[in-house]
């Protein structure tokens, strides 16, 4: 290793010093071009693409705290579910209809509960979700009993209802 270097200084020595510039400027110049392109240009991507990922995570969670809050609006809102065995009849036949639910049969319970079933002979599992999801989010109901058999492709329902107390 000593005799490479004692070989290159003896080299540089014997150079004029207009060439020892000359030569110096050039691995000055060299040194900035691999700076320039081997370390910064790849810290600046890397920069940039940090600045996408952090607005991007950013941005998820606004929207998660956005969702979290109305989630929280929801559990706390008071639902008054229907007050009598008729209004709670109409709540899930309106809310069967405006779902396009289409009830085939209606059948009244022992006149005591005050309860009531329906039937549906042929729903779409979209259909009948809409509805379900609709009773529970407006109105804060749900069937106390629920039958679901698959026919011809199609979903066929009972659901009986019983009055709030």
């Amino acid at each position: 290793m000593t005799a490479a270097v004692l070989r290159l200084q003896s080299w540089w020595r014997q150079r004029e010093p207009r060439e020892r510039r000359m030569l110096g400027l050039m691995v000055l110049a060299l040194a900035a071009f691999v700076l320039w392109y081997a370390v910064l240009v790849p810290l600046r991507q890397a920069r940039a693409s940090a600045q996408v990922r952090y607005e991007r995570a950013a941005l998820a969670l606004v929207q998660t705290e956005l969702q979290l809050a109305q989630l929280r609006t929801l559990d706390q809102r008071e639902l008054a579910p229907p007050e009598d065995a008729a209004a709670l009849k109409q709540t899930v036949m309106a809310a069967a209809q405006a779902t396009g639910l289409a009830v085939s049969r209606e059948r009244e319970r022992d006149q005591d509960s005050g309860g009531f079933g329906i039937e549906v002979d042929a729903a779409s599992p979209q259909q009948l979700f809409a509805w379900l999801d609709a009773l529970r989010q407006a109105h804060g109901l749900a069937p106390s009993t629920l039958s679901v058999a698959k026919r011809e492709g199609m979903l066929r329902v009972q659901a009986e209802f019983d009055p709030v107390e």
